[in-house]
């Protein structure tokens, strides 16, 4: 494995980064000022590193290209360099509900463009999800086609690459130790999301890329503590938004040695995800951002209805509870 001795990890990928909960109206348009509204309210926590737009829980696959456009600028202009910035760069997939997939060669066209962009814009790094909208039988089979997809938005820009693995990827798109150990070649490949709480999935990724400048990111909150121990460097998932003093918690338990600490915070996570079980925790923390104050409209792209008030009120003193501990002291 040749690797550039220049090259270094990338700041904005560790730590906390929170995965912008899209801003829209009841029609599901973007709503641009409570995209600036809710990037004010996340730079206030302080301990939020990057902010990542066009993300899952963002609902990534119904962004058109001017969509990601539009809202990534928004996002960039209400940060001021507060933040990192990750932009969600892959192509259009608007149908992907459906079963059907997007013309491949379109599709890489559009995340080439997107990757530009993101270069343009200044954003700190493009997310790649890896690319199964390429189709189920590409040819030459999926790892050749994610190689030539990879290949592609790398040499696009001089802008770092982040990989995205969701949970759920068909599994011949699913990153491997030999296929991650392939990618290291390219000297813009930063980092990648790895959605799993599986050991057997991100333990053989980490042994890949360990001692490598590459940084794995947790891409459940549950397993970060669990990641951290295994080489990982960040975590993305909805307690970043929702209550990323508890995960800050845990890494400053885990660095600073007080496992104690870590793994007191990691148990609140869990009982944090239990309490938004059964509840499209994207719309019920909208209405929760919004009645600590946030001017973001209780809508998402899935189209669940807002909650009641009593349902959010409930959420509220449960994740309040928990946040407790590990809220920073007011300067």
């Amino acid at each position: 494995m040749s690797l550039d001795p220049m090259r270094q990890p990338l700041g904005c990928l560790r730590g906390i980064t929170a995965p912008f909960f899209t801003p829209c109206d009841a029609t599901g348009a973007l709503d641009l000022d409570g995209a600036a509204a809710l990037t004010d309210w996340l730079a206030g926590k302080r301990c939020v590193r990057s902010v990542f737009v066009r993300s899952g829980m963002g609902k990534m696959f119904t962004f058109t290209v001017d969509e990601t456009r539009r809202l990534a600028r928004a996002v960039h202009e209400a940060n001021r360099g507060r933040m990192g910035l990750l932009v969600g760069a892959a192509g259009e997939w608007l149908d992907k509900d459906t079963g059907a997939y997007p013309d491949p060669a379109r599709y890489t066209d559009q995340a080439v463009e997107l990757t530009r962009f993101a270069a343009e814009l200044g954003a700190d790094a493009a997310v790649h999800v890896l690319p199964s909208a390429l189709g189920p039988e590409p040819p030459g089979g999926a790892e050749e086609a994610i190689v030539a997809y990879v290949q592609a938005v790398h040499d696009a820009a001089d802008i770092p690459i982040v990989l995205y693995q969701p949970a759920g990827l068909p599994e011949p798109y699913r990153l491997t130790a030999g296929l991650l150990r392939r990618l290291l070649s390219l000297p813009r490949l930063a980092g990648a999301k790895v959605s799993t709480t599986d050991d057997a999935v991100f333990g053989p990724l980490a042994d890949a890329v360990r001692g490598a400048p590459f940084s794995l990111i947790c891409g459940h909150e549950g397993y970060y503590l669990k990641g951290l121990r295994q080489g990982s460097v960040g975590v993305i998932g909805q307690g970043c938004m929702g209550y990323p003093e508890i995960l800050d918690g845990v890494q400053r338990g885990y660095f600073s040695g007080n496992l104690e600490l870590a793994e007191r915070a990691e148990a609140a996570v869990w009982r944090a995800l239990d309490a938004t079980k059964g509840l499209d925790s994207t719309v019920a923390f909208k209405q929760l951002f919004a009645k600590k104050g946030v001017r973001v409209q209780p809508f998402d792209r899935s189209g669940a209805a807002p909650y009641d008030s009593d349902t959010i009120d409930r959420l509220e003193r449960e994740l309040d509870a928990l946040i407790a501990p590990y809220a920073p002291v007011s300067d």
